[in-house]
């Protein structure tokens, strides 16, 4: 009798029932659900499938989860969304973050064969100049804050801490008086993806959080941040404050709350700040966006060096 073969063929388990595309979507916001993401983003996701669909059935692009190809998210998807629908780059690769996490899932959970959206690269987008504010710019607009004022107050402490800390908008309006650690000069913020960070505080912010408290008041309300009926402010009312306060400061240039945190970006680099501590406190996941500030600002650093440099000055 021959020897047997020493080797356990594997059987590949057979595909799932089949579902249809709405279904799988269903399921796949669910895990979301499980994993715990933010509302925010399994929004997000929701809007992109709603977009996808659209677009498919603008085209007579049957919304069957088996027939669609990688082909369909090219022609019917990216091209569409670009030619038609006049979408910029980012735009679309924004959404492709959705597909191809969507694709992935459905064949690791056992409902496709292929991953059609595994080998499709995301559009290459035009760099844009990052927008930021100068020191003239910042004081006018500080100037224009009325500090005899609560609103003035509570907005110039806003524009401050946007500066000092390179927050995001989200994180500043969801700050409450319990993130602040003034023994230890440091401020914890709410990131992106429910990850917290410990973000330095200096003592200039520190004064002035100081003075926003007192005028604040105890009241029943754990947002740093709240208006004159005492009710937490909205990401909303912030843009349009600071959008307020830039037009009587006459500027006309960007000024949004995202503005301020290339600002601060861009004059932490001047200033000799290490780029693994600008990652750190800005929050980012990879280096990508610290390193363009990295580059787009290295030259500002030069002509500061060449103002003030000791042996062109003698």
């Amino acid at each position: 009798m021959a020897r047997r073969k020493n080797i356990v063929t594997e059987t590949k388990p057979g595909l799932l029932p089949r579902i249809s595309f709405d279904e799988a979507i269903e399921i796949y916001l669910k895990e979301q659900k499980i994993k715990n993401r933010t509302h925010r983003t399994i929004q997000w996701h929701v809007e992109n499938f709603n977009t996808l669909k659209k677009f498919f059935i603008e085209q007579n692009v049957p919304l069957d989860l088996y027939n669609i190809t990688s082909k369909h998210l090219k022609d019917n998807f990216i091209l569409y969304s670009l030619e038609q629908k006049g979408n910029i780059p980012s735009t679309i690769n924004n959404r492709l973050k959705t597909y191809k996490s969507f694709w992935c899932y459905m064949v690791n959970s056992g409902y496709l064969k292929h991953d059609i959206a595994k080998n499709i690269v995301k559009m290459t987008e035009k760099k844009k100049i990052i927008p930021t504010l100068d020191e003239n710019d910042i004081n006018k607009m500080f100037k224009v804050c009325n500090k005899k004022t609560y609103t003035g107050q509570r907005d110039l402490t806003i524009m401050k801490t946007l500066l000092d800390t390179g927050l995001r908008l989200r994180e500043t309006v969801l700050l409450k008086i319990c993130d602040i650690y003034w023994k230890d000069n440091l401020l914890k913020a709410d990131g992106k993806g429910q990850k917290e960070r410990l973000i330095p505080l200096s003592n200039e912010l520190k004064k002035t959080l100081k003075d926003y408290i007192a005028e604040r008041g105890g009241i029943d309300v754990e947002e740093l941040f709240v208006t004159l009926d005492n009710k937490p402010l909205s990401r909303r009312t912030v843009q349009e404050r600071i959008e307020i306060i830039s037009k009587k400061a006459n500027l006309t240039k960007q000024s949004s709350p995202h503005v301020w945190r290339h600002t601060f970006a861009k004059l932490y680099v001047i200033n000799g700040g290490d780029p693994f501590t600008l990652k750190k406190i800005l929050g980012y996941s990879d280096w990508a966006m610290v390193h363009r500030y990295v580059d787009m600002f290295s030259s500002e650093l030069i002509t500061q060096h060449e103002k003030a440099s000791p042996l062109k000055n003698l």
